[in-house]
């Protein structure tokens, strides 16, 4: 019962230790294969591993759950789904399941903003890789990645520049919900009302309120970069000859 106890085991987990890496390089490669593999599939075989994607990303976070239930450590000041990544896991499964456009810019520039920052500084505390806890993290976010991967290179669907400007605006209005409710619970939802106690990228910013504003500019920079591929595809076939009719 170790795996699944509620205290860590094995060594604790280590920013950027070997452990880290392995599983930043095994989420990679999780997400790149899957990728690969919807690309060469037919219709019925997208169709399978779309509903194996679904079925991993809600499954895990229903896991997440029960262990925390299991062990009385589920709280309204951890678990509500205010976190941008716990959205992401309904919101981007229900997208997959009935696609939208909305759904196809929140799962775009949330997904590939959050994602990839969670995966590089994890809120892991000092759970290691020989805990459920540590696993749970690095599929988690690996499928947050691969859901808007796949809509975009899989089923050729792609966010838009007025979806960017909304999901933006979606983003301050969760951030202040959160806030919100955190004045409320004494949570720290999106960590909009203090500083993660793990290592992160808010280390290297003000205090409270301070790096409000500049995680809302670095948001906007992140969103632009995100968007700017499909910008210069665009540029791009713009500049092809147009075929002559012979």
């Amino acid at each position: 019962m170790g795996y699944f106890s509620a205290r860590p085991v094995g060594p604790p987990f280590r920013l950027f230790g070997t452990r880290h890496l392995l599983a930043l390089a095994g989420t990679g490669l999780g997400v790149a294969g899957t990728i690969a593999l919807g690309r060469r599939q037919g219709e019925a075989g997208r169709r399978a591993t779309k509903a194996a994607i679904i079925a991993g990303l809600w499954g895990q976070e229903v896991a997440y759950h029960a262990w925390k239930a299991r062990h009385g450590a589920w709280n309204l000041q951890e678990m509500l789904p205010l976190h941008l990544c716990s959205v992401l896991v309904w919101a981007g499964g229900t997208n997959l399941i009935r696609p939208t456009q909305l759904g196809d810019d929140i799962t775009w520039f949330w997904g590939l903003s959050g994602a990839p920052q969670a995966l590089l500084t994890p809120d892991l505390a000092d759970f290691g890789d020989r805990h459920f806890r540590f696993h749970q993290f690095f599929v988690s976010h690996g499928f947050l990645l691969t859901v808007p991967l796949w809509q975009v290179f899989v089923e050729g669907r792609r966010p838009t520049a007025a979806g960017g400007v909304r999901a933006f605006g979606m983003l301050l209005a969760q951030a202040a919900l959160a806030h919100a409710v955190n004045r409320r619970l004494g949570s720290n939802y999106m960590f909009v009302t203090r500083k993660p106690d793990t290592a992160s990228i808010l280390d290297k910013l003000p205090p409270w309120p301070g790096y409000i504003p500049c995680l809302a500019v670095m948001a906007a920079a992140v969103f632009a970069a995100e968007y700017a591929p499909f910008t210069v595809a665009d540029a791009l076939r713009a500049r092809r000859p147009r075929r002559r009719d012979a």
